[in-house]
């Protein structure tokens, strides 16, 4: 009866050691999805603030 009661407590300690495990990894990859979408909307600001600083230029290279 004792060695029973130890491989359950054993057995539900391993899964909610896994389930803890499998929790911070989904976590750990919700995470990154955020920042890479971060990441992406900078990269488009970026660019289209070049894109209007040449767009500027020429049109004062035009003028002048």
């Amino acid at each position: 009866m004792y060695y029973l009661s130890e491989t359950l407590a054993r057995d539900r300690s391993s899964d909610l050691y896994e389930q803890a495990r499998q929790t911070r990894v989904a976590k750990q990859a919700a995470e990154l999805r955020k920042l890479d979408r971060v990441r992406q909307r900078a990269e488009r600001r970026l660019l289209r603030a070049w894109q209007r600083h040449d767009e500027l230029r020429e049109m004062l290279e035009a003028a002048g």
